[in-house]
């Protein structure tokens, strides 16, 4: 369930790609590839663990968004494999796309802090904003099939979601 006073929204970027020698533009749509692993925002010394560490996370409604990650490592391999792909769009992500509702609890397990706080929509709206209540409840993750098959991807498991 969405929260009610969200809107679908679609976030559009134009972001160039190489294809042979030419350029040409690819469309993403949504946010739907996180990126963790050393030195970024998903990892035990990023500014991620930092804003749960300091009480700035909340889970916002039912926390309904699934977000698909990827390691930074798996990313620069599937970068180098795209290099003699045929032109075409990837969703290069994990295997385990995770609802934040599973996700977020056992990231702040793994990194030793407290399970954050739940608000309801309200709440959010007013403390953090519509944005963040968008991001919470309504990212539909992404299929990684097409990518794994033909860059012949080996993907890591989220470290905090493993066995």
């Amino acid at each position: 369930m969405i929260c009610s006073a969200v809107k679908r929204l679609r976030f559009i970027r134009p972001y160039p790609s190489r294809s042979d020698s030419t350029l040409k533009w690819a469309h993403f749509r949504g946010a739907r590839q996180f990126f963790y692993g050393p030195g970024t925002w998903y990892w035990p010394d990023g500014a991620f663990s930092s804003h749960l560490a300091a009480g700035e996370i909340a889970l916002i409604c039912a926390g309904d968004s699934t977000f698909s990650f990827i390691h930074v490592g798996d990313a620069t391999q599937a970068t180098v494999a795209a290099l003699t792909a045929p032109a075409d769009l990837y969703n290069v992500v994990d295997s385990q796309p995770a609802r934040l509702a599973e996700w977020l609890p056992a990231y702040a397990d793994w990194i030793v802090y407290s399970l954050p706080p739940c608000l309801d929509e309200e709440k959010a709206l007013s403390l953090m904003g519509v944005e963040s209540v968008y991001y919470q409840n309504s990212l539909t993750g992404a299929d990684n099939r097409k990518a794994r098959e033909i860059l012949g991807l080996d993907l890591r498991q989220l470290p905090w979601l493993k066995g």
